[in-house]
């Protein structure tokens, strides 16, 4: 009775099988027109996906010309270029703080509004994410190393941090001036004595 049965499953799942091989062989007769691999192609890595601003800075000659994705925040201010019209340049500034480093883009004008905020000692500047060409010595822009953006997008509002008045952080520097103050008159006093 245990034969039987088991038999009965192993023809159920042959059929199954059979009935399904010939569907999956018919589907890929369709797509393989569409889906040729050629083996002599070489592969394509002028795409480097997500790269730091602090391995661009160290790139070697070889990245010259790729396609690269970086994200940074902006520092400083916007400088409308005056040989590209319609172009201005921003600084990119990393935020990892253990890969430190900057790098100018080059920008559309209409790339400009997605900043809110430049980055400066009491503000986070907007974060952006670039997508665009790396030049590693740009011979448009007098060997420059820049990246010329092809698609800008803000990932991150600027803030600004208020600094609030702290009385505790001068008390160090109030006691060395006193001190300071007590060895003063106290040299003085010693060398009237002297006289």
């Amino acid at each position: 009775m245990k034969s039987r049965a088991l038999s009965a499953a192993l023809c159920a799942l042959a059929l199954v099988v059979a009935c399904a091989l010939p569907t999956a062989a018919a589907w890929a007769d369709d797509n393989d027109s569409a889906n040729v691999i050629n083996p002599l192609q070489m592969p394509d890595n002028s795409f480097l996906y997500d790269t730091s601003i602090y391995d661009l800075i160290n790139a070697d000659p070889t990245y010259e010309g790729s396609t690269v994705q970086i994200t940074g925040e902006v520092v400083g201010d916007a400088v409308h270029d005056l040989e590209d019209e319609g172009k201005t340049w921003l600084t990119l500034s990393s935020t990892d703080k253990k890969a430190p480093g900057s790098i100018s883009v080059l920008v559309d004008d209409d790339d400009v509004s997605l900043v809110d905020t430049y980055g400066a000692f009491d503000k986070t500047g907007t974060i952006l994410r670039v997508k665009g060409t790396y030049h590693l010595s740009c011979s448009e822009h007098e060997g420059t190393m820049d990246v010329h953006a092809d698609s800008v997008t803000a990932v991150t509002e600027g803030q600004t941090h208020e600094e609030e008045f702290d009385f505790d952080d001068f008390v160090p520097g109030i006691i060395v001036c006193a001190v300071g103050l007590v060895l003063a008159i106290a040299y003085y006093i010693m060398r009237e004595r002297n006289l």
